[in-house]
């Protein structure tokens, strides 16, 4: 008989604790890192929504689904850069480049599991509007990662270090002035944990619904990785690469996101 009232307690318990569910809209300015490269002006607009359970007065605990969009770029001018290469007849040099203006557009989908912790706390004067902070982690999840790259203003050169010798041509061999370029590529970026955290208020409204704003903030987790590419590389003929590994290596972007989030939560 005790462990029958135990379980009927245990329910009750249950059911008194409150339960809502959370839809937001999110946006903010996005930026990456690598070990030698800044990615900047960025920015990520995103929707989730989550399934909330109290689990003591005032704490929370959520998971659920956000998914979003994203844009990085990366600008330089007066680029320069080498990398050794072979040539058509087997000889050794250093390839070398100078850019007038670099320009790579990284876009990308995603979408993320995130499970959090929330706190509402006292009000702020007025018994409808109170502090709410929370903070947890997610696993998020790239898909359609395109990079789009403009050179401009593209010189190159080849330095025979073995006989003290740099040519300047033939264009048709990749030595010259090479004009302006454009090229797409598609890129493959790892999965990886996020830390986030929030901090804003909360409007309680009536038949327990509420409105929230505030300020957000995630972190990639994952280790830096990979050393950098260089953007032009030499076989037979100059070749353009992203500032990240092509298709066919994976690369795991350390990403990072400050911006501001409107939520909307029901009870059940």
């Amino acid at each position: 008989m005790g462990w029958v009232i135990s379980m009927v307690l245990g329910l009750h318990t249950a059911q008194v604790m409150g339960q809502e569910v959370e839809v937001s809209v999110l946006g903010g300015l996005t930026g990456g890192r690598k070990p030698t490269i800044g990615l900047s002006d960025g920015s990520t607009v995103g929707f989730s929504a989550l399934y909330m359970q109290e689990i003591r007065q005032n704490l929370s605990l959520g998971v659920g689904l956000e998914v979003g969009a994203y844009q990085l770029t990366k600008e330089d001018s007066n680029y320069k850069g080498t990398s050794p290469s072979i040539d058509g007849q087997g000889a050794a040099f250093e390839f070398r480049y100078t850019i007038a203006k670099f320009k790579e557009e990284l876009r990308g989908n995603y979408f993320a599991i995130p499970i959090k912790v929330q706190y509402v706390g006292p009000n702020l004067g007025n018994e409808k509007l109170r502090l709410y902070a929370a903070g947890g982690v997610k696993y998020q999840i790239y898909t359609k990662v395109k990079s789009t790259q403009t050179l401009e203003g593209v010189k190159t050169s080849g330095y025979y270090e073995q006989w003290d010798a740099e040519l300047h041509n033939p264009t048709y061999a990749g030595f010259g002035n090479l004009g302006d370029k454009t090229q797409e590529n598609k890129l493959k970026l790892n999965s990886g944990f996020f830390v986030m955290g929030e901090l804003g208020v909360k409007y309680d409204m009536a038949n327990n619904q509420a409105l929230y704003l505030g300020f957000y903030g995630d972190c990639d987790l994952g280790a830096a990785g990979q050393a950098d590419k260089t953007v032009l590389t030499y076989k037979e003929k100059e070749q353009l690469n992203s500032i990240l590994p092509d298709e066919n290596e994976r690369y795991k972007l350390r990403m990072f996101t400050l911006g501001i989030k409107v939520k909307y939560s029901f009870g059940l």
